[in-house]
């Protein structure tokens, strides 16, 4: 019997600390003319647990389709692989995100209370581009502006920011050029993530099934 309760306040405490453990995500995204780097790391206790690169982002002009180079690392494993989107795969996935957010009742509380935990530590957004034309060019750097702003504005309603975002637009009126430079590190409990994916998962359940969505058609 002792054993037993000296073992359960052991789970006890271990549940209890991963509930309270802090997730620090940082991603960071490149791109300068044909060149793209896209970096997501996760780190616990400031060390790193899981990496997602992908170098190599490139439209395939005969297939239509995006081809990445992903490289992933989670501890010791690393795995390297590369993947075509086609529209086909894009249709499909917004699909099953359009099932989501229709059929779950209360996704948008849901996710709005599980914001209200996130951390946004740092954001770096810097946009330089031109398409050779003066006057064009100064028009577009004014919609990114307040692209950019209306961004920041929407994103520091649901989450905490701890330090002031970093923008900057840099409009080269006589280049032709795209370059993007974009970091931010996020941080939650995981505690939060779980209790979030727990209500997910409960008001999915809760969703009509096909048959009764035919009955209800077919009442009306």
């Amino acid at each position: 019997m002792r054993w037993f309760l000296i073992i359960l306040l052991i789970l006890v405490l271990l549940l209890v600390l991963i509930m309270i453990t802090k997730l620090t995500i940082s991603i960071i995204y490149r791109h300068l003319k044909d060149d793209d780097l896209l970096e997501v790391a996760v780190r616990v206790w400031g060390m790193r647990v899981y990496t997602f690169s992908a170098p190599v982002i490139q439209l395939d002009d005969t297939s239509l389709s995006l081809i990445v180079r992903e490289e992933q690392e989670m501890g010791p494993k690393k795995s390297d692989k590369t993947q075509a989107f086609t529209i086909n795969t894009l249709l499909n996935d917004f699909r099953l995100l359009n099932d989501l957010v229709h059929h779950v009742v209360g996704l948008h509380q849901i996710m709005k209370r599980f914001l209200r935990h996130v951390s946004l530590k740092q954001l770096h957004w810097y946009t330089a581009f031109g398409v050779g034309e003066a006057a064009m060019t100064a028009q577009l750097s004014g919609v990114i502006w307040g692209l950019k702003g209306s961004m920041i504005g929407l994103l520091s309603h649901y989450v905490k920011v701890k330090q002031l975002p970093k923008l900057r637009v840099d409009p080269r009126f006589q280049e032709v050029i795209t370059q993007v430079s974009f970091s931010c590190m996020i941080s939650f409990r995981i505690g939060h993530a779980i209790v979030a994916g727990l209500m997910l998962l409960k008001h999915w359940k809760q969703r009509p099934t096909r048959s009764e969505k035919d009955a209800v058609q077919e009442t009306m």
